[in-house]
């Protein structure tokens, strides 16, 4: 069978998993990807198939938690993968019907650029077939993240008080998408700069990054 690109679009959030431990304490950032439709993991197949994957920056050091699932058919194990290394242990599904699984894990990270994907694999003689499959990463970032501005010259525009930017810290990788556009529908200008959203950019709020009518990735920014 044909293996199905995976193509991330806008899923609505029901609830946020909240962390009681106090080292968890701060500003936290909902990054989520969708799968549409199905992906097949070919019989004989050794290697997993990343079904969703996102890709992210942070300038310090923070807690993120990940949570992933969808329904697959047949027997099939899905695992999550950060930065090439698995994140045990892993949701096997054993049936012959549609089930549904999922996967949480809570770590510490260090800065840098951070890669997790959301795999399957087939235990079983036969393709497994993966359906709405979705991966969440929840970023606590420490409140005291801000970005880094130059302030306008003497001879700017008298009034103008907006500063241009010249660095920032924690960024989204939001490959494909054109636009950025709030929950009004309202386009973000310039939110968008080399497939990347600067989160110190952001208000609170709820974004969606977006190419025409299909949301690549989802960003959920707390106070």
């Amino acid at each position: 069978m044909k293996k199905l690109l995976p193509v991330p679009v806008f899923w609505v959030l029901a609830a946020f998993v909240l962390l009681a431990a106090s080292s968890l304490v701060a500003a936290p950032v909902l990054v989520e990807a969708y799968q549409e439709g199905q992906i097949y993991i070919p019989e004989g197949n050794d290697d997993t198939v990343t079904v969703v994957e996102l890709s992210f920056s942070v300038d310090t050091s923070c807690y993120v938690q990940f949570t992933a699932g969808g329904l697959t058919s047949f027997q099939t194990k899905m695992v999550l993968e950060l930065d090439g290394n698995y994140l045990f242990p892993a949701a096997i599904v054993k049936g012959s019907t549609t089930l549904s699984a999922l996967v949480v894990y809570t770590c510490l990270i260090t800065p840098g650029e951070h890669t997790v994907r959301f795999k399957g694999i087939t235990l079983i003689r036969g393709p497994s077939t993966f359906y709405n499959a979705y991966l969440q990463t929840l970023i606590f970032l420490p409140d005291t993240a801000t970005a880094v501005a130059e302030q306008p010259t003497s001879d700017a525009e008298p009034g103008v008080t907006t500063p241009s930017l010249i660095s920032s810290g924690p960024y989204v990788n939001v490959a494909g998408a054109t636009e950025l556009v709030d929950a009004s529908g309202r386009v973000i200008p310039n939110a968008i700069t080399e497939d990347k959203v600067y989160l110190s950019n952001l208000p609170t709020g709820t974004y969606l990054a977006r190419n025409g009518e299909r949301t690549i990735v989802k960003i959920v920014k707390v106070e």
